[in-house]
């Protein structure tokens, strides 16, 4: 039965309680997931334990030729000596004559003997037979040497020297003979050199030859070498001469003042028209950041000359060499060379040359033990250029790094995570949570429930049980009239009450429905009255 207190109706929406058991539901489902994943899991990482680098380095060093770009200033060359030096035969007393001889190799070689002689041929027009003296029997030498001997000349009339035993003649060639043994990893080598010098009648003048000076060049097998032998003399004046006793030598031949050599590297801009030579240097090292073992090396520097997609050929700068540690090799680099190999090449093919590439380059092995494992490595490095430029510009950088590392593989923890956090504090999260939504979902039930019992529908009933009880003096009528002027207005505090009050007045209960709300009213003469229904809380 319905209390008669004042009856509530509120209309209830089903939206609310399907949010909740929705959020239930999908709380209750991250709970399940949460509690299904694992807290934690071992997984295999890849972790570092040496990190190194290589690194490479090339240098040069170039030396110029004298210029004014670079200094010093070039200078005149020195007058070549005289064709022939003249001297008066008449106060001519005698000769004194040196000859000096050398054998250069272009690199080292075994131990140089010679035998050496010389002799005098006189040249005669009217003698058909060669009339010769012996000035220097033959003579065993080691090494560069120099001998002297006395050339006598009796006398010189016009056109004629004569000397020894009446031999004249118009011109005296002296001849100096070298015959060189040369012990070589082959075995023994002969060579032999001559050198002459003229001495010439003309007139009262005794001329003599102004170059001293001769070489010869030869080679066996990849040794070059030069023998290079030399004159020089006295002419010594009789006492009775205008000069007196004095002894005349040829003058000096003239060299070049030797001019400080101009050296540039990397910093400077190079003309290559002016490069003398040039000295190349690569350094490698191995940096670990650690404390290691100085690594076994092997190095190798090749040249590569190259017209770019026709053809290219190597040379060897520094043959594979083994090395321990830090290094630096160097090697010199023959830029004018290789232009000029190019150049021959290049007529042998034919063909346009876009590019003359000319490029050096490294190639280091390097091992070593450590305590976090083996490094074996290759390193390569190279520098090139182009050889048609005015100037020597390299297209790769001088130095190079190469970085590694030493890895090794291991099993970790790894926390998990669920929606952000660590799987076991999303699992706390998601129980309350869960229990939030539950008690929330309960909640919504309730008010569910009881707006079934008391919303409109309970209202309903509440009137239709009340028209059936008081059918007899209920009326339904679609308007109440208007409250009057004067009119007293009387609520009461339950139906009953008003139906005992209308049967006191023997007058009928009027019934009106406002939606939720139902007004039951009696009219008696200037009184009014009311009782009100609904359903809240």
């Amino acid at each position: 039965m319905i209390p008669s207190g004042e009856y509530c109706v509120v209309e209830m929406k089903i939206a609310p309680l399907a949010v909740s058991v929705l959020l239930l539901v999908v709380s209750l489902f991250g709970v399940s997931r949460a509690y299904s994943l694992p807290a934690e899991t071992s997984v295999t990482e890849e972790v570092t334990l040496l990190d190194y680098e290589h690194q490479g380095r090339f240098d040069y060093l170039v030396s110029v030729k004298p210029s004014h770009l670079y200094g010093p200033e070039p200078q005149e060359p020195p007058p070549p000596p005289p064709e022939t030096m003249k001297y008066p035969a008449a106060i001519v007393e005698r000769l004194n004559v040196t000859f000096s001889y050398s054998f250069v190799p272009d690199r080292p070689a075994g131990v140089v003997s010679e035998e050496v002689e010389v002799r005098a041929i006189m040249v005669n027009p009217s003698v058909t037979e060669l009339q010769e003296v012996v000035l220097l029997p033959r003579t065993s030498r080691t090494g560069d040497f120099t001998v002297n001997f006395p050339v006598d000349i009796d006398f010189v009339s016009a056109d004629n020297i004569t000397i020894g035993d009446n031999i004249s003649g118009r011109e005296l060639v002296i001849t100096a003979y070298v015959y060189a043994a040369l012990e070589t990893e082959d075995g023994p080598f002969f060579e032999s050199f001559s050198q002459s010098l003229p001495v010439r009648a003309r007139g009262p003048i005794l001329e003599m030859e102004g170059v001293l000076g001769f070489t010869s060049e030869g080679y066996i097998g990849d040794l070059t070498y030069e023998q290079r032998g030399e004159f020089g003399y006295d002419v010594f004046l009789k006492a009775d001469s205008d000069f007196g006793a004095i002894a005349l030598k040829p003058p000096p031949t003239l060299s070049p003042t030797p001019l400080p050599t101009s050296t540039i590297g990397p910093e400077s801009v190079v003309m290559t028209r002016l490069i003398e030579d040039m000295s190349v240097s690569f350094s490698y090292h191995l940096d670990a950041g650690l404390p290691i073992a100085e690594p076994d090396e092997t190095v190798m520097v090749e040249a590569v000359l190259e017209n770019p997609e026709k053809w290219s050929k190597t040379f060897e700068l520094v043959p594979q060499t083994a090395r321990r540690g830090d290094f630096t090799v160097s090697f010199p680099l023959d830029l004018a060379g290789y232009s000029e190999l190019f150049n021959a090449i290049q007529q042998e093919t034919g063909g346009p040359a876009e590019a003359r590439s000319l490029a050096v380059r490294v190639r280091v092995h390097a091992s070593v033990r450590t305590d976090y494992g083996t490094i074996d490595e290759y390193f390569f490095q190279s520098l090139s250029t182009d050889l048609t430029g005015d100037t020597l510009t390299w297209s790769d950088n001088l130095t190079k790094s190469q970085p590694g590392s030493i890895k090794t593989t291991r099993v970790v923890p790894r926390i998990e995570t669920f929606l952000g956090l660590p799987v076991s504090q999303t699992r706390i999260w998601l129980v309350v949570v869960a229990v939030i939504v539950f008690l929330l979902c309960g909640f919504c039930v309730f008010l569910y429930l009881r707006s079934r019992r008391f919303g409109p529908a309970a209202a309903e009933r509440v009137a239709s049980q009340a028209r059936k009880k008081y059918r007899n003096i209920i009326v339904e009528v679609r308007e109440m009239p208007e409250v009057k002027q004067g009119e007293t207005v009387l609520l009461l505090d339950s139906l009953d009450d008003l139906v005992r009050t209308a049967e006191s007045l023997l007058k009928p209960v009027l019934h009106k429905a406002e939606g939720q709300r139902h007004i039951y009213c009696v009219f008696d003469a200037s009184t009014r009255y009311e009782y009100h229904s609904s359903m809240s809380f």
